[in-house]
This record gives C-alpha cells, structure tokens and sequence, in this order.
C-alpha cells in the first residue's frame, strides 16, 4: 500500500510538473532566456565560419568624410555625384550588384542635376539595389528614395528590422510585409544580380523571418574605405588611355605625385561577379542594432550576415514543437526520478545523483552547441529547468523548510527595511550582529516645515490621520528605493542606504528617492491641506560619508540605526534648506559619489557653507532631474556668477547679480540679502564660505 502510495503521488507530481514546464513552453515564457542562451551560441560559433568571398563592404568613414573634405571641398551629405563616381566604379568592375544601405529620402542639396548624375549612373549600370525602410508595424508608412532614384534601381529592397521582444535582430525578412512585398535588401541584391532562387526552401521560423548566421563584427568582411573606391575612380576618369595598363601594372611611375599611392588604388576586376554593400561607418552617422553577437553591431552588417547566410547555406532551422515538448517531458520525468530515488538511500546518494544530473547538464549543453554549429536550435534552457527544477522538487517534496532566523528577520525588519533588503540579510545573516561597523553610507534627514504649529490646530485624532498618512507615504517610497528607515521623530523620517547590505549606488538611489518624496508630496497636497489648513512641505538634507552602522542597545532589545560626522552633517542640512528658500539640498559628496550613476540627474550648486559642529565646509547642492536643470540652465549660470563675486568679497556686485534674478529664483533673493549683510559687515579674512552655527 505504502508503496503504491508512493508511486501515485510520484506519477501525480511528475504529471504536474509535465504540464507547467510543457504550457511555459507552448506560451512562450521561457522566450526570454531561451533568446539569451540563443546569443550565446550564435557568438560562440560564429569564429567557425567565414564569410563569403563574393560579399564586399565599403564604408563612408570618419577619414572617407575628413579625406573629401580636404582634398574635394565636398562638406557632409556628399553630393550625389559621390555616388554616381562610386556606382560608375563598381559598374566598371563587373560586380553582381550594388546595394546601397543608405535611404535618399530628400532631393539633393546641390540640385536636381545633381541627383540626375547618381539616376543615370544608376540606370547605366542596371544593378543598383536602392532602400525603402517602414516606420510602422503595420508596413503602411515608409521611407523611400526620391524618384529619380527609385525608377533607376534595379530594385527596392526593405532594411527594416525584424526584432523580438528584446530588440535584438535574430531573424531578417526575406520579403517585406508590406502590400508591395520588396526583398529585403540582401535578396534585393542576389534578384538585382539576375540570380533566380527557390526561397520557399530556405528554413523560417514561425513569423516567416529566417534565422541568420552572424558573423562576429564587420572586420570579417574585410571593409573598404570609400576614400579608396572614390580615388581610384577619379584617377581612372583622369587616365582614361592608360588604365588598363595601370592596373596590369601598379607600380607606375603616375603614382610618383599627390596623395595618391599604388597602395591606394583598387583594381576593379577584384569585385567582379561579388555582391558590393555600401554602408555609413562614421562616428553618429551610421545606424546601430542589437544583434546576438553585440549590443551594437552596425545595420549594414545584418543585411551582410543575411545574404552570407543565404549564398553559403549555412541556415538554422528549428525542430518541430512536439519534439521540443517531448524532450522536456523527458528531462522532467528523469529529473523527478532522479531525486525522488535519495529519500531512501541518504546522503551519498545526494552527492552520486547531483553529480549525475550535473553530468546530463553537460551534456545537453554541448550537444546543443554542436546541434547549433551543424544548423538545428534546439531549446537549451527549458529542458535544463525541467531538470533541475524537477529533480529538486522531488528532493523536498511535502516538506516545507521554516526558517526560524527568516521569520525574526522578516518581522523585526519589515517595517524598517526595503524587502529587497532583507531578502538578503536571509541569505546572509552574519550581516546582523550587535555592534557597530564603519561603512560608507548616505543618511537622510527630512522635516515637516512648520509642523509644531500645525500639530497646535488640529486634533489627536486629526494629527494621527495626517502622520499616518504623510509617513506611509513617504516611507513606501524610501523603502522602494533600497533605503533603511533609521527611525520617526514626530514628523521627521531619518533613513539611510549602504547599509546593512552594500549598495553601490546608494547616494543615487537617496537622492531620486528624495525627488520622488517631494514629488509625491506635492500629488497628495490637497489632501493633507484638507487637515492643515495650510501648505504641508517637508525639507530635505542628504549626506555621504563614512558612519557606524549596525545593531545598538542591549542583547534583548536594540535597534539597527547610524551616528558619526556624517549623520550629523545631513542633519544639519536639513536645517539649512529655509536660509536659501530650498526643500532638498545635498552634499557635494553625494553629488560627486551619485555621479557615478547619477542616471537622470543633475546637480545645482546653492553655496559654500559651515554649519555647526563642523570644521570643514561643504559646498551644498540642490538635486533635480535633467529636464528641469535645463529649464534653470542660464539662471544657473548668473547664480554662479554671482557665488564667484561672493568668493572674491565683491558683495556689492554680488547683490546686484543676485537681485537680477530674485524674482525668478527664490535662492538668489536669499543670497542677495547674505550679501548685502555682509557688505554692510565686511567680515575679516573672507574666505568666501558661509557659516551658520545655529541649529
């Protein structure tokens, strides 16, 4: 009985197991990682294969651009009969195609004539591939070459891009979506070059893309510079009668003058029969997509990567999804089996079947990279998770492990610390221990301006309703930053980040928490003003620095919280905000460890100060988001000025710049008056810092 029992419940967990990895399959949800691991392979195996011989590369370059400029005045966009020259060079050398990956949307800049020249250098050659490019899923609007353009090439052909959810480009069309249905540029360029295909034979995944076989970067093609295609066709339009001779012989003596060399110049009969892309190279020209082998791999080397794949056959194709769910169930079963056979035999038997299923890991792994280099992508994460996933399962079947450790962690720090938090002192439990240790931190102070008189008015009941929710509030979004609720003082919140687990960006993250704090606030103000009667704002002050931190109090009751310099520091800054008409300043020493990874933020500097209990000055800073720093830009730059009037104890010329923009600016009429304070009371030995010893 007890057996049977046994073998039901296995057959019903299996079963179960079965059916979740087989639906996370069939709906797509291991896509994502099976993407990844996609890109792993495909730049592991890409160094296998090399590139077409006939497939050539030409780039307008940063030294192809410098080199026109210099040598032919041509300013940047070349004119049109850059491309003439180009397309006349290529025609000369026999080359299967010439696909230019460049859209010329717009009548030239020089003239019609001038567009003119490339149309009929075009229709000379009668193998010319221009490009069309669709801004919109549905493939109605496009953007296509002028007409000129388009009635001399041999074809159109679609550059745009078929990428998955991640936006990388795995796959490439091989005709467009669109109602006309034009070839993607590098089958444009094998119809341009008269070659005729069967392209219902070439393996495509489920959205009709086909799968390319990338190359690592675009060095593989071995690139050409167009300066070189342009040089040498304007020394064989200048040497009409001896060209033929040249090339036979490169080492002739006209190479003796000029820039010019033998080196530079390229036979054309070395691109006959090839199929010739033309492509920007230039630094903020030329166009970047995400593909397996790079986050940044040039667009032109898709279109390359495509036709390469295409004239050597080396395509991918996956296998039928039933042979895909039969394979996870297989791994599921065997993984349930696997761990459901050490409950009876122990200890070593855990370590014999781990090393068993680390084995079937393995193998799966490099059976699936040679699959993959022979051509047939087969799922390599979702059979490893059926695995593992099952295997364990079984292990720990009907046993559920309750920590006692994460249950006091979780409630005696939940109220205090982000979940991220404390998700990790769970994992790493020696992090808590009474005592203190020195870390780097940022500690936050903020207060409610004018809250003693707004407590005076209203109820218990009333000032209840009012804490609660301007704390939860603000505590939500501390805590959503990774921050550490330090404790509640009435209406003030201290909080801090670095501790007790590291945060490398710990300054950043307090200083977009802050801005998100004073965001909310002003989103809920109506509400609040409802209780108060009056405006409820809150001042903010953050500082970065070392500081103890960690469990202080005795062995039965403590609490986890930070002191030292630094605490104090941000404390007082708090405290500075109304003598500048500010509600969030920060440290320069915040604002130079969040430049780090400062994200979206910018910084606006207020003033050079002392505050009490602190020797050294500090420059304070006003922390904002990009787009509001570039409002306030040329204000900031007359506030600065006059803070450098302010240094150099010109505080007459101080107050008049600062009273320029008092109206504007809140900070500068409080800076004015300082200023006019001061002059009224030169003080001895300025050394331009303010100090504030009151607290």
């Amino acid at each position: 009985m007890k057996k049977n029992k046994k073998i039901k419940r296995i057959s019903f967990s299996t079963a179960i197991l079965c059916f979740v990895f087989s639906a996370f399959f069939a709906f797509n949800l291991f896509t994502p990682v099976e993407n990844r691991l996609y890109d792993s392979r495909m730049s592991f195996t890409s160094r296998f294969f090399a590139p077409s011989e006939k497939i050539f590369l030409v780039v307008i370059d940063q030294e192809s651009i410098s080199w026109a400029q210099k040598e032919l005045g041509w300013s940047w966009p070349w004119p049109r009969s850059a491309y003439a020259k180009i397309t006349s060079y290529f025609s000369q050398s026999g080359a299967a195609s010439l696909a230019f990956d460049m859209i010329y949307s717009e009548p030239s800049i020089y003239g019609a004539d001038d567009d003119m020249k490339f149309a009929d250098s075009a229709r000379k050659y009668g193998h010319v591939v221009q490009t069309v490019f669709y801004e919109d899923s549905e493939y109605k609007k496009a953007t296509r070459p002028i007409k000129p353009l388009q009635e001399t090439a041999a074809l159109i052909g679609d550059v745009t891009s078929n990428l998955d959810a991640d936006r990388i480009a795995r796959r490439g069309n091989l005709f467009s979506k669109s109602a006309e249905k034009e070839p993607s540029l590098s089958v444009a360029s094998l119809l341009a070059a008269g070659m005729s295909m069967d392209f219902s034979k070439i393996p495509q995944a489920k959205d009709g893309g086909m799968y390319i076989r990338y190359h690592k970067d675009l060095d593989r093609f071995v690139p050409y510079s167009a300066r070189q295609i342009l040089q040498t066709q304007l020394f064989l339009e200048q040497h009409p009668d001896i060209s033929k001779d040249l090339q036979n012989s490169p080492d002739s003596d006209l190479f003796a003058t000029g820039d010019f060399s033998s080196d530079d110049f390229l036979p054309p009969e070395q691109f006959k029969d090839g199929f010739v892309f033309l492509g920007l190279y230039a630094p903020g020209l030329f166009d970047i997509c995400a593909a397996p082998v790079s986050s940044t791999y040039p667009g032109v080397g898709v279109h390359l990567c495509m036709l390469d794949t295409i004239l050597q056959k080396n395509y991918l194709h996956e296998l039928p999804f039933a042979c895909n769910i039969a394979a996870i169930i297989l791994w599921t079963v065997l993984g349930f089996l696997t761990g459901s056979s050490i409950k009876k035999s122990g200890v070593k038997a855990l370590v014999k079947t781990s090393l068993w299923v680390f084995l079937l890991c393995a193998m799966h792994i490099l059976l699936n990279f040679l699959f993959f280099y022979k051509g047939i992508i087969i799922p390599l994460f979702a059979p490893l998770a059926a695995l593992i996933f099952s295997y364990v399962t079984a292990i720990f079947e009907g046993y559920i492990i309750e920590s006692a450790q994460k249950h006091y962690l979780k409630t005696a720090f939940r109220q205090y610390l982000s979940p991220k938090v404390i998700e990790n002192l769970i994992e790493n439990p020696e992090l808590l221990h009474l005592g203190g240790e020195e870390k780097e931190i940022t500690a936050y102070f903020s207060d409610v301006q004018g809250f003693t008189s707004i407590s005076e008015k209203l109820s218990p009941v009333q000032l209840t309703e009012l804490l609660n929710r301007y704390l939860s509030e603000m505590t939500d979004i501390i805590l959503s930053f990774g921050g550490t609720i330090d404790k509640y003082e009435g209406d003030a919140i201290i909080a801090f980040w670095g501790a007790p687990t590291k945060q490398e960006n710990h300054a950043a993250l307090a200083l977009e928490a802050a801005l998100a704090c004073q965001k909310k606030l002003k989103e809920i103000q109506g509400d609040l003003q409802k209780i108060t009667g009056q405006p409820f704002v809150q001042r903010i002050g953050i500082n970065t620095g070392k500081a103890v931190v960690g469990n202080m109090g005795s062995r039965s009751r403590f609490d986890y919280t930070m002191m030292g310099d630094t605490v104090n520091l941000a404390s007082r800054l708090e405290g500075i905000n109304k003598q500048f008409g500010t509600y969030t300043i920060c440290s320069k020493a915040t604002r130079d460890s969040a430049m780090q990874n400062a994200g979206n933020l910018s910084f606006r500097k207020i003033a050079d100060i002392s505050v009490a209990g602190k020797k050294e000055s500090v420059s304070i800073y006003v922390p904002m988001q990009k787009n509001d720093f570039s409002e306030i830009k040329k204000l900031q730059q007359i506030y600065l000025e006059g803070l450098e009037n302010l240094k150099n104890a010109d505080f007459a010329q101080a107050a008049k710049i600062f009273a320029s923009i008092e109206n504007q600016d809140i900070s500068a009429k409080k800076m004015k008056e300082k200023c006019l304070s001061l002059q009224k009371n030169p003080p001895e030995n300025w050394d331009g810092i303010l100090r504030f010893y009151s607290k």
